[in-house]
């Protein structure tokens, strides 16, 4: 069964809201290793839409929040990384979800997830690997020097700007997979709950293979 578009649009302004709440109440804990980066519970809303309604909601929602951002803090560059994580991450689901589903042919919440997840998670590493080199050698080099201080905290060797973006790409790696899982298990564990009382969310959820 397909979801009608008032449920669709409705869920996505709703999950929508929820995730601009949670980033301007800066529910957000620095990552260790490189506190500059920050586990944000904000994701978590836009994976449940995913989970629920498909990746095109949760992209739209994606983009409205990047734009909110944007404007509410006046520059692009951080709000324009963040969305360079999460909407790959949701390409990501929408890839090995659907692979699953067309080796397997199943819609099991449990192996769909695990295999959505860690595609999705490989995708949004993939990605910002890519936009953290291109931002740490061409658009803002500062932020490697102050990477470069930040590992020297940690006793981690930074004696050239190679070695520097090495860890930092590293790092930045491990983060981004940590994101990933730390985002989709409170996000899984809501829908299956919600699954498990509301038949509506049983007979529609994409991830479990309802709906396109």
């Amino acid at each position: 069964m397909k979801a009608s578009s008032t449920v669709v649009i409705t869920s996505t302004s709703v999950f929508t809201a929820l995730t601009i709440v949670l980033t301007f109440a800066n529910t957000e804990v620095p990552f260790p290793l490189l506190p500059y980066l920050k586990f944000d519970l904000a994701e978590i809303p836009v994976l449940m839409l995913l989970f629920l309604m498909g990746p095109v909601p949760a992209l739209a929602s994606e983009v409205v929040g990047w734009i909110a951002l944007s404007v509410a803090r006046g520059w692009v560059l951080g709000p324009t990384m963040k969305f360079l994580a999460v909407a790959p991450m949701i390409l990501g689901y929408w890839i090995g979800v659907g692979a699953f589903r067309r080796l397997f042919h199943e819609g099991k919440l449990g192996p769909a997830f695990i295999f959505g997840t860690v595609v999705g998670a490989l995708v949004r590493i993939a990605v910002t690997s890519i936009m953290n080199i291109v931002t740490l050698l061409l658009i803002a080099p500062d932020f490697l020097k102050f990477a470069g201080s930040m590992l020297q905290l940690i006793g981690l060797a930074s004696t050239s700007t190679q070695v520097v973006l090495m860890w930092t790409i590293l790092l930045t790696a491990l983060f981004n997979a940590l994101q990933a899982f730390i985002s989709a298990v409170p996000a899984a564990i809501a829908v299956r709950g919600a699954a498990f009382r509301i038949p509506w969310v049983a007979q529609n959820a994409w991830i479990l293979g309802h709906h396109k």
